[in-house]
């Protein structure tokens, strides 16, 4: 262990690791026989079938029990559950959203296809949305934020609450990459107005796609519920609503098709029970690998309350080049490196730049709309997020490593630390 790897060295690590991916590498008899019932039952739709449907209601129950919150409603995707929140609390054009520039293209999309316009602010050390910048950008048009809790960590959620209160704007938490998280003792995606998660491939339980909206607010739930259903409001919501008048057709309006499948359902009902094991076993990994390297010099590590998820260990060095030829070395020797989920800077994608959409001639972005002369085209935000995200090296931990894969990671890295 006298030379690196990288340097003609031999690699202290000979074996493979396992998958990084989380709730998918789980998949087993369990989700097999939720599968097999919907198929016995040959009702693959939640509302009606040749029999009785209930995974999608099932599931639902599951996450507003441990979620503590009243109003749960499963949807297709994380993108429809973005939609949702959107339709929910009527966003429209003339509106603006803050949303952090590391992010997914759906909560971008989300609020354009709205009409509303997006607003782009940068990042912090957390990785996530940072607070004085949000409270810079906020204009009397700013309507809603959207809050990303990057890989397993929160983002500063005292700050960006206090913030928003006192302005009167929403709060959207997307806890795609951070389900079952917490912050400061409080589940995330219940600290603001609405809670948004994922259930793709990469997320912390899957169906391969699906999705999700949380609130403690009737009126948004009653919107969404619209929204994800051709604007009705069928039997199986009619009992949540204290309020019966919201069930009235008379308040019906065109909404889409983003209801979740008796499939996906019955995956995520299995896969749910899965989830304390995900967070317990990534959690003390990643506790352990922290302890273990806390004695170097040459790096620290993402700052995050407790009740961070443990999917991804963020080393942090004083600059991008340190830890580029840092990673580099670290792959050398074996590690495969990178978060289990991505975001993305969105100011380096065209698309973005250049107000790319679907409908040209439509808000936020057509000549005479109110983001008509919007300039995504910030060099130095951009290259302010970029510097953020490349001070980093990523370390994934996935629920299939063990005591072994751990302390291989953390051989490596001291070996690297001490001769790089």
């Amino acid at each position: 262990m006298d030379k690196l790897a990288i340097k003609g060295g031999q690699p202290c690590i000979s074996g493979s690791f396992p998958t990084k991916l989380l709730g998918v590498a789980l998949y087993g008899e369990e989700e097999m026989r939720e599968l097999a019932d919907v198929i016995g039952r040959k009702a693959p739709f939640r509302h009606y079938g040749l029999s009785y449907p209930d995974k999608v209601k099932r599931f639902e129950e599951m996450v507003s029990k441990r979620f503590e919150t009243p109003y749960a409603l499963a949807v297709s995707s994380g993108s429809a559950a973005l939609f949702c929140a959107a339709a929910s609390i009527g966003l429209e054009p003339g509106d603006e959203v803050i949303l952090p520039t590391l992010t997914w293209y759906s909560d971008f999309g989300c609020i354009v296809n709205a009409g509303a316009t997006p607003v782009f602010a940068g990042i912090d050390e957390t990785l996530n949305l940072d607070p004085a910048d949000f409270e810079a950008r906020i204009t009397p048009k700013t309507k809603a934020v959207i809050v990303v809790h990057y890989q397993g960590g929160a983002a500063s959620m005292d700050e960006i609450l206090y913030i928003a209160k006192a302005r009167g704007i929403v709060v959207i938490e997307d806890f795609s990459q951070a389900f079952g998280g917490e912050y400061k003792g409080k589940r995330l995606g219940t600290l603001g107005d609405i809670g948004v998660a994922s259930f793709q491939m990469n997320k912390m339980i899957t169906a391969g796609e699906g999705g999700l909206m949380i609130t403690t607010h009737q009126a948004f739930y009653e919107r969404a519920v619209r929204y994800h259903d051709l604007g009705v409001v069928r039997s199986v919501f009619e009992e949540r609503f204290a309020d019966a008048e919201l069930c009235d057709e008379d308040r019906s309006f065109s909404g889409n098709q983003y209801r979740m499948s008796e499939l996906a359902g019955a995956v995520l009902c299995a896969q749910f029970e899965k989830l304390d094991g995900i967070l317990k076993k990534c959690s003390r990994y990643h506790s352990y690998i922290k302890n273990a390297l806390s004695g170097s010099k040459r790096f620290s590590f993402r700052p995050t309350e407790r009740g961070e998820c443990g999917i991804t260990v963020f080393i942090r060095f004083n600059s991008c080049e340190d830890a580029r030829h840092f990673t580099e070395a670290v792959i050398a020797e074996g590690v495969p490196v990178g978060p289990s989920s991505a975001c993305v800077n969105m100011l380096t994608f065209k698309q973005i730049v250049n107000k790319r959409v679907m409908f040209p001639k439509m808000p936020p972005f057509a000549p005479g709309s109110p983001g008509q002369n919007v300039v995504y085209e910030d060099v130095d935000l951009m290259e302010a997020t970029d510097e953020m995200i490349n001070r980093h090296l990523a370390i994934g931990i996935g629920p299939l490593y063990d005591d072994k894969n751990i302390e291989d990671i953390i051989t490596a890295i001291k070996k690297v630390d001490s001769l790089l």
